[in-house]
C-alpha cells in the first residue's frame, strides 16, 4: 500500500463529511448487516469512552465513480461535485449508526429487517446492561429520542426535562459528539490490492459470508446489484432465498461443477477477467446475465405452476432452485415436454423428502444431478435414478415442528391435495395457514394431552402421523377430546368423506379413529396413517420412495 495517512476525526467531523456526500460505498462492500441492539451497543461504548475501532478509507479520485455502488439508502449519495471520494472499505455499519443516529429514519438491513432509529432512545434507568435502547413508545421521564437530542432545536425539545436529567443528556450529547474515531485514509490506484485488504481484514474480524466474498472478487461485474434486483422480482416469497443460491445458479450456468463458497467465488472471478473489457462489463455477459435470470425465474415458475409450491417456505433445499434453473439453461429456456416433466417430478420428490441436498451425500447428489440435468436438457433423454430410498417409519419418527426436507415436503404434499374445513367441507385457503412455519393451524388429529396421559411422549405425539391443516377456529372446538368424540358429529355428514381424504386421514370403520382405547387406537391410526402417507407422495412423484424397515 501507498499513502497511508492515520487521523482522528471526531464524529461531528464525521457527520459534516457525510453531508457533503464524500463517503461512498465500493461494490466490493456489503450491505448494512446491523440490527437495533448492535447499533445501541456501539452507542454505549462510545457513552462509556470506549474504543470501537477505526475506519479504513480509500481516498482516490472521483474519476473512480465507476465502482460506486448506488441506491444505497442509509449514507447521503456521494456528490459528483467533490474532487475525491473516500471509499468505506471498513467501517459501514459504525459509520452508518453514527450517521442514522442523528439524522433518524427507518432502513431495511441486508437481511430485509427494519431498523428504525427514530426510536432509539437514551435511558435515564442506570439499571440496564447499556444506556441506549429501542423503545417504540418512549416514557418522557425514562426515555429521550437520540434524534431530539441531535436536532438543531434541542434545547426546545428537551426543555420538559428536570435541571439533573437535562445535564446528564447534555453529558451524553457532547460525549458522543466530540468522541474521536481513527481513520486510516490509503491511497493506491490497484483495485485488486483494495478488495484484498477488504477481504483481509473482515477476514480477521467480522466474519463474511462466501456469498460475500464471492461478491467483493466479481465487484466489477456489478454483481452484488444483478443478484439483489434478481432476488428482488421473484414472485411467492422466493425473494427471501440466499443470495448465495443465486451465485450457485449462475456459477452453474457460468460452467462450474463444483458445489461451495470458494467454487462460486472462483467461477464468478473467473468470470469477471473474462468479462470485463477495457474497464467495462462486455456486452457478452449482459446477455449472459439475462440467461442466468429468465432461467432462475422460470424455475420458480415451474415450481410454483408445476410441483404446486404455494410460496417459497415450501421449498426444501435452497439448492434445488439452482439445479432446476441449470436444467432450465440446458434446455435453451424452453419449456419442458412431458416426458421431461415426469422426471423432473421425480426429481423433485425424491430429493425432497430423501433430503439429498442436505447430509453427507450432499455434494455428490448435487453435481450428479447437474450431469443429469445437462443430459435431459440436451437430449431429452434419461430416466432420474433414486435408490437410495428413505425408511417408511422415518414418517412417524419426523416431528411436524422440526424443519427437514420430510416435514416440509408433507406440509406440500398436503396443500397440494386441496385440504378441506371439516365443518363445511369447502377448500382451506392454502396460502393463509399452509406455510411449514405457521403452528396455530395444525392440528393433533389424537390431541397432544390426551396422548400424554395415556403414555406417549411429546415426540410421539408430533409425528407427522398425527398432524393435519385445521385452521384456529376449528382447532379450539376440538379441544382434548379423543378422535371418535369429536368426529361424531360429522361422521353422517355428505362431506366427511372428502375432507378426510383430502386430509389424508384414514377413516373407515377399522381406522383407530374410531377406538375408545386411547392407546391401542393410536398405535393402530399412526401405522394406518403412515401407509397412507407413503402411497400419496409415491404416486405424486410417479416412482418408490419408502422402503420398509
Amino acid at each position: 500500500m501507498k499513502d497511508i495517512i492515520v487521523k482522528k476525526y471526531s464524529v461531528k467531523q464525521l457527520w459534516k463529511r457525510c453531508e457533503e456526500g464524500l463517503f461512498a460505498i465500493p461494490e466490493i462492500q456489503r450491505e448494512f448487516v446491523w440490527d437495533m441492539k448492535k447499533a445501541c451497543t456501539l452507542l454505549d461504548s462510545i457513552y462509556r469512552q470506549l474504543p470501537i475501532g477505526s475506519l479504513l478509507i480509500w481516498q482516490t479520485k472521483a474519476d473512480r465513480r465507476n465502482l460506486l455502488r448506488h441506491a444505497q439508502k442509509i449514507l447521503p449519495e456521494f456528490n459528483y461535485q467533490n474532487r475525491n471520494i473516500w471509499f468505506l472499505i471498513d467501517g459501514q455499519q459504525r459509520l452508518s449508526v453514527l450517521y442514522r443516529t442523528r439524522k433518524g429514519g427507518s432502513v431495511l438491513n441486508y437481511n430485509d429487517k427494519e431498523v428504525d432509529f427514530d426510536h432509539l432512545c437514551f435511558s435515564f434507568d442506570e439499571r440496564f446492561d447499556t444506556r441506549f435502547l429501542k423503545i417504540r413508545r418512549p416514557i418522557p421521564k425514562l426515555h429521550i429520542p437520540l434524534i431530539d437530542v441531535f436536532s438543531h432545536n434541542w434545547r426546545y425539545k428537551l426543555k420538559h426535562l428536570s435541571n439533573k436529567k437535562f445535564q446528564e443528556v447534555v453529558k451524553m450529547r457532547q460525549f458522543l459528539s466530540t468522541y474521536e474515531v481513527p481513520v486510516i485514509l490509503i491511497s493506491t490506484s490497484d483495485l485488486d490490492e483494495v478488495r484484498e485488504s477488504f477481504l483481509r481484514i473482515n477476514s480477521g474480524g467480522l466474519r463474511i459470508s462466501a456469498a460475500d466474498r464471492a461478491f467483493t472478487r466479481a465487484s466489477r461485474l456489478k454483481l452484488r446489484h444483478l443478484v439483489n434486483e434478481l432476488r428482488s422480482n421473484l414472485p411467492k416469497g422466493f425473494s427471501e432465498i440466499d443470495r448465495g443460491t443465486l451465485q450457485f445458479a449462475a456459477a452453474l450456468i457460468l460452467g462450474e461443477r463444483d458445489v461451495g463458497g470458494r467454487a462460486i467465488e472462483s467461477a464468478l472471478t473467473k468470470a469477471e477477467k473474462k468479462e470485463i473489457q477495457n474497464g467495462r462489463v462486455s456486452i457478452k455477459f449482459g446477455r449472459k446475465w439475462r440467461e442466468i435470470s429468465e432461467c432462475v425465474k422460470k424455475a420458480v415458475d415451474y415450481l410454483c405452476t408445476e410441483i404446486g409450491l404455494p410460496n417459497f417456505d415450501f421449498l426444501p433445499s435452497e439448492n434445488m432452485l439452482a439445479t432446476l434453473a441449470f436444467f432450465f439453461y440446458t434446455n435453451n429456456r424452453a419449456q419442458p415436454v412431458p416426458s421431461q416433466k415426469k422426471e423432473l417430478r421425480k426429481w423433485f420428490w425424491a430429493t425432497a423428502v430423501a433430503a439429498r441436498y442436505a447430509g453427507k451425500g450432499y455434494r455428490q447428489n448435487i453435481l450428479g444431478d447437474v450431469r443429469y440435468f445437462e443430459k435431459l436438457g440436451k437430449n431429452r433423454k434419461g430416466r432420474f435414478s433414486f435408490t437410495d430410498l428413505v425408511a417408511l417409519t422415518e414418517i412417524k419418527r419426523t416431528e411436524y415442528m422440526v424443519s427437514s426436507g420430510l416435514s416440509i415436503s408433507f406440509f406440500l404434499l398436503l396443500s397440494n391435495r386441496e385440504p378441506r374445513y371439516l365443518e363445511t367441507g369447502s377448500r382451506i385457503p392454502v396460502g393463509e395457514v399452509a406455510s411449514p412455519a405457521n403452528r396455530k393451524d395444525k392440528h393433533h388429529i389424537f390431541p397432544r394431552t390426551l396422548l400424554n396421559g395415556n403414555g406417549f411422549n411429546t415426540k410421539q405425539a408430533n409425528s407427522l402421523c398425527n398432524i393435519c391443516y385445521v385452521v384456529a377456529q376449528e382447532n379450539q372446538s376440538i379441544g382434548n377430546k379423543k378422535p371418535v368424540s369429536y368426529l361424531s358429529g360429522y361422521k353422517r355428514r355428505k362431506h366427511f368423506a372428502g375432507v378426510m381424504k383430502s386430509h389424508l386421514i384414514p377413516y373407515n370403520s377399522d381406522s383407530g379413529l374410531w377406538s375408545r382405547n386411547i392407546r391401542k387406537g393410536y398405535k393402530r391410526f399412526v401405522k394406518q396413517r403412515m401407509d397412507m402417507i407413503r402411497k400419496a407422495f409415491e404416486k405424486e412423484a410417479g416412482i418408490k420412495l419408502f422402503r420398509e424397515d
